[in-house]
């Protein structure tokens, strides 16, 4: 027995700006909210959105892996303006923090963290569109934030139905710019959530397939990253991202994503690269639990073995990136405190295969 539900309406957009324009008017909104980056209010476009939206805020102080007090002034300075329709350009940093305000209009909350777990419904919720700028978060179709509390080396997620956005749209023309180094890092963050939706215990036929999508447009399209990216190939891997987030959507991540957070939070490891480095151990892991999807992965990608599979794209990262843990300072000595901060609720158990401490301290010796 399963369940798939995902409640978002997904939109591929020439022009992302005409899109939001027909929302708009089909909902009549009155003020609307949007999130971006402080880089992002010259675009052109934002000129566009203003035209047609009558009583428009912009709030633009975000911070990458957005944390508890930055969450908590975005909250503070707009709760207050009462949006009807939040808008999100940008990637899974700029889309997280407007869930959380979002989240905290519709509980009619100050306090980031009266927010876990869910408490009643006080108001209307606004209507929400996300934007992503990114091939990789897949935060658009998900009804998760991540909340960091980086005084207190916590790592909070915001999990509520009520949270998904309501309309996703996809303008590939918005990743053309894209720096090489952020396209490297989100493509491997879509990885991960389709390789944890494969190895969960949560998984079904539904999130699956669009796991399968997601793996085979990375492996052919992830090569063809360099700075003056095709935008075909930025299409497809736009599109990988999307499936990706499909399939966690359902099922959440596990033990990548688990593993991924103390080596952000304590050595700024880029999140894309902190859930994909331990991909090839995990693989060896959990595929005595999952060798039909196994098989599946290596017929699509015309591998002979799981070994071949990661070499190649080992080789596609580390060309580019380091992509090894001693290569972001972390010490031999350090992996043991690693491993025991390695285990987060609601992931780390997601796991198809169940891992102790022994297990990830193995794990990160194979990638160190």
């Amino acid at each position: 027995m399963w369940t798939y539900i995902n409640p978002v309406r997904l939109i591929s957009a020439e022009d992302y700006v005409q899109e939001i324009e027909r929302i708009n008017k089909d909902s009549f909104p009155a003020k609307t909210l949007i999130f971006c980056y402080k880089w992002f209010t010259s675009d052109a476009s934002i000129g566009k959105l203003r035209s047609f939206l009558p009583d428009c805020r912009i709030y633009d102080d975000i911070e990458e892996n957005p944390s508890l007090s930055s969450l908590q002034k975005a909250v503070l300075v707009n709760v207050e303006y009462q949006p009807d329709h939040i808008i999100a350009i940008g990637g899974g940093s700029v889309i997280d923090t407007a869930k959380v305000v979002r989240i905290a209009l519709y509980r009619n909350s100050r306090n980031v963290l009266d927010l876990f777990p869910p408490a009643k419904k006080v108001r209307n919720k606004p209507y929400f569109t996300a934007v992503p700028t990114t091939h990789g978060t897949g935060s658009e179709v998900t009804m998760w934030a991540t909340v960091w509390d980086n005084e207190n080396r916590k790592k909070y997620s915001l999990s509520d139905p009520e949270n998904y956005p309501d309309t996703a749209i996809y303008d590939v023309a918005l990743l053309q710019s894209l720096p090489l180094s952020v396209a490297i890092i989100s493509t491997l963050d879509a990885l991960s959530h389709a390789f944890e939706a494969l190895w969960n215990k949560n998984d079904n036929p539904v999130s699956d397939s669009y796991a399968y999508k997601a793996i085979e447009l990375i492996f052919y399209n992830l090569a063809g990253l360099h700075e003056n990216t095709d935008i075909g190939i930025r299409e497809k891997l736009l599109l990988a991202s999307m499936y990706a987030g499909l399939a966690f959507s359902n099922t959440r991540t596990a033990a990548a994503h688990s593993i991924s957070y103390p080596l952000s939070m304590l050595y700024n490891i880029p999140h894309g690269i902190a859930c994909s480095i331990t991909l090839y151990p995990l693989l060896r892991i959990n595929q005595v639990r999952i060798p039909g999807k196994i098989a599946q992965v290596l017929q699509l990608t015309k591998m002979k073995s799981i070994a071949a599979f990661w070499e190649k794209i080992n080789h596609m990262v580390s060309d580019k990136m380091p992509f090894q843990l001693q290569e972001y300072g972390i010490r031999e000595a350090d992996l043991n405190r690693l491993a025991e901060l390695s285990f987060t609720r609601e992931r780390m158990d997601n796991n198809i295969v169940e891992l102790d401490k022994d297990d990830v301290l193995r794990i990160l010796k194979a990638v160190y």
